[in-house]
């Protein structure tokens, strides 16, 4: 669970295009942040409650499938807790940012580049004085949420964005994944890890115990041993959810994975009652962690 494994990853698998294969994002393209009222225009868009400023604010990653509404609903929720929030599209307006198993070069856009232009995100909002800049959250699904874990750490924030002045006050995660076995990616004979030995910023992991996308036995182990070493590290887990709980447009979607060279079934179902939990609890741990 060490970060620096990551820098192999990052600066020398695939040449390095991880962070090179896309530019910087120029920030100042963005629009202004604004008061939200059922804006049709809402991806890469602050948007800010009613009241008066410096306002906390959520970042919403999606999971590696286009931006979709439940990371909307995220917003709204956010926005009526007192929050500002927007949700991100570090895709970069690609329609899909999904690994394809057994492919060398399988995402538009790296984990590096993903987590940079989170840092350098960041960076831009601290530049507005209606934004508490001490108080910027991330929270997203599966490739969203780890993300989150890559913030956490230090030692990432080293390798990828060493110079950002801010960083994330805490992040939740949503059906993450804390570790990749085997088999995940081409070439790599290692398990791939999310969450880190060195975070020092809050994190809440928040798992499906029907999961088969993820291994929650593994990451809720992973997480005990975290806690008793006094990392700053929550988790709950859902006894009946499945990876991508509030995916109302995947609902029943059905796939194969391959994990230590064997195929493994994983399937998606949405969960009203486990969605409105898991953002509530999300603002809540936000709440506490100011």
């Amino acid at each position: 669970m060490q970060p620096g494994l990551w820098g192999w990853y990052f600066f020398i698998y695939n040449n390095g295009q991880d962070l090179k294969g896309q530019p910087d994002i120029d920030f100042e393209k963005f629009e202004k942040p604004i008061i939200y009222n059922n804006d049709s225009k809402w991806i890469n868009r602050v948007f800010l409650p009613n009241g008066t400023g410096p306002f906390p604010i959520v970042v919403i990653i999606p999971n590696c499938d286009k931006v979709d509404s439940h990371d909307l609903k995220i917003m709204e929720h956010a926005l009526k807790r007192g929050y500002a929030a927007m949700v991100f599209d570090p895709h970069r307006g690609f329609k899909t940012n999904c690994k394809m198993v057994g492919e060398k070069h399988d995402k538009p856009v790296g984990w590096s580049r993903m987590i940079k232009d989170s840092y350098d995100l960041a960076a831009y909002l601290g530049n507005f004085s209606v934004i508490n800049k001490n108080r910027i959250y991330s929270v997203g699904g599966s490739q969203g949420g780890m993300i989150g874990g890559f913030l956490s750490s230090p030692g990432i924030k080293s390798l990828v964005a060493p110079n950002s002045p801010i960083r994330f006050r805490a992040s939740s995660s949503l059906y993450g994944c804390a570790i990749f076995p085997i088999g995940i990616d081409k070439d790599i004979n290692r398990n791939l890890t999310y969450i880190f030995n060195d975070m020092d910023r809050p994190l809440l992991w928040l798992i499906g115990e029907a999961d088969t996308e993820c291994l929650p036995a593994a990451d809720i182990g992973i997480i005990k041993d975290f806690q008793e070493r006094k990392l700053p590290i929550e988790y709950h887990a859902y006894k009946d959810a499945y990876h991508c709980w509030d995916c109302m447009s995947k609902s029943n979607l059905n796939k194969t994975l391959y994990y230590y060279g064997k195929a493994v079934s994983v399937s998606y179902r949405y969960d009203e009652i486990v969605t409105n939990d898991s953002i509530k609890r999300s603002l809540d741990f936000f709440d506490k962690h100011k």
